[in-house]
């Protein structure tokens, strides 16, 4: 896949983290996905349509999900809730509207759909798409010190 479409992704993710959470999402090495299941336990998924068609999904554990939501709303949750969920479809539809604008200046036209989040481990996402699906791990700490990663899992035709 040519970079000019794994960039805009890697930008918006990390210039959200940066100022809309405070904190450093540190990119790991970019892999193609061969599992076609879900990478974390709270899942946001936003359809992409336009020049390009695909589908991105952004995947968390339990304790990075709860740590984005306490994070960007500013309240606490002891489990994975309703407004757990509503903050990462926000953090989904943030990332996927700042990665359009880069592919705008590029001249490529996106529109993406409302995002869908779905909670649960290794549940089967079934991308159609010939193409690879490629995945970028970013690691970023939560307030203990604790390492999280978060999963962006995107193919593009």
């Amino acid at each position: 896949m040519d970079v000019k479409y794994i960039n805009p992704f890697i930008m918006a993710a990390q210039a959200v983290f940066k100022t809309m959470l405070g904190i450093e999402a540190t990119l790991s090495k970019p892999v193609i996905k061969t599992s076609r299941t879900t990478s974390g336990e709270v899942t946001g998924i936003m359809g992409l349509v336009g020049d390009k068609k695909g589908t991105i999904t952004i995947s968390f554990q339990d304790k990075g999900a709860l740590f984005i939501y306490k994070t960007l709303i500013g309240d606490e949750s002891e489990s994975v809730n309703s407004d757990v969920v509503d903050a990462i479809g926000e953090i989904t539809n943030i990332i996927s509207g700042q990665a359009r604008k880069e592919f705008e200046k590029a001249g490529i036209n996106l529109k993406a759909a409302i995002p869908m989040v779905i909670v649960g481990k290794e549940i089967e996402l079934n991308f159609i798409t010939t193409l690879p699906i490629v995945q970028l791990p970013f690691n970023f700490s939560v307030g203990n010190g604790t390492q999280e990663v978060m999963f962006l899992d995107f193919s593009f035709e």
